[in-house]
């Protein structure tokens, strides 16, 4: 399905879709309206907010050649089980764009990754992440994981 995208859509400022009520939702006709609307969201919406553009923050901490949210991703044509890193390997069709979940995105309309951490080094750095971001500490997460 080819969407047209307007880069002046801003999906924060506007309320999700709403969907039909229950008691039309066995009418294949509201169904497929409704497939249509979701899909239309969902494209705008991850046009607008999960789409990564490389700005100058991209490039700190001596990142000068690469992006150190390493964009753009591996294009991956299905998800599967890496039992040798225990990690699971999202589908990626487009490596400038966050991994996302649709729903999250229509409905809460904010940017977000999602990433399966199971454990080891990724569980370390998300945990350093998320204690850095909360706590505001002095030592920087890129410090920490050199420590690692």
């Amino acid at each position: 399905m080819d969407i047209e995208t307007d880069p002046s859509f801003e999906p924060r400022t506007q309320r999700p879709p709403q969907p039909p009520p229950i008691s039309e939702q066995s009418d294949c006709g509201v169904l497929k309206e409704w497939e249509s609307v979701m899909a239309t969201e969902i494209k705008r919406c991850g046009e607008a907010l999960q789409r990564h553009r490389c700005r100058r923050v991209c490039h700190k901490y001596g990142n000068d050649d690469q992006c150190r949210f390493q964009f753009p991703h591996e294009v991956i044509e299905t998800s599967y089980y890496d039992a040798e890193t225990k990690s699971v390997v999202h589908r990626c069709l487009d490596g400038n764009v966050n991994y996302f979940n649709p729903h999250v995105l229509v409905f809460c309309r904010h940017n977000h990754d999602l990433k399966c951490i199971l454990s080891g080094k990724a569980a370390k750095a998300a945990m350093f992440y998320i204690t850095d971001y909360i706590t505001k500490s002095d030592l920087k997460t890129h410090e920490m994981l050199s420590l690692l």
